[in-house]
């Protein structure tokens, strides 16, 4: 009986640091975050089609702002996201709160360094597949972006 009370005790201490480390890259992540390179599909798009664009984190919400100019390239959208850090690399799924793909969940990665964020996730709403790393495969749907976080 006392086996089974640490190892219930135990999947407790984990399951409350996984929450506690959700929790603090929820936190880390607050604000907004301006891109600084986006790469698709193995190929580098242009800054002058991105300038602009950010990801703006609020509670569990992400809203991605579009470039100042309308470049095609992309939409303002809002997600729900879900952390999970405990994972390597740190996991996200994200869920379409709007857009022709409301309610499609994506999974992907991300890493936080500083005022560092990278972010890789495929944009093929029918994929489940997660990001084992950060890259964008030649012609793969995944893309890798790499944002600095704008000052307050």
């Amino acid at each position: 009986m006392r086996q089974l009370s640490a190892l219930v005790g135990g999947f407790l201490l984990l399951a409350c640091a996984a929450l506690a480390g959700q929790a603090d890259d929820a936190k880390k992540l607050q604000g907004a975050w301006a891109l600084t390179e986006l790469i698709v599909g193995g190929a580098k798009v242009p800054d002058k089609e991105l300038a602009g664009m950010k990801f703006v984190f609020e509670a569990n919400k992400l809203t991605i702002v579009p470039p100042a100019a309308d470049t095609g390239v992309v939409d303002k959208r809002s997600f729900t996201i879900k952390l999970d850090p405990s994972k390597k690399p740190a996991q996200v799924e994200i869920t379409a709160l709007d857009g022709d793909h409301k309610g499609a969940v994506s999974p992907g990665i991300y890493e936080l360094k500083a005022d560092t964020l990278r972010w890789c996730q495929s944009d093929d709403p029918e994929s489940k597949k997660r990001p084992k790393d950060f890259a964008s495969p030649e012609k793969s749907k995944i893309y890798l972006f790499t944002f600095k976080r704008e000052e307050k």
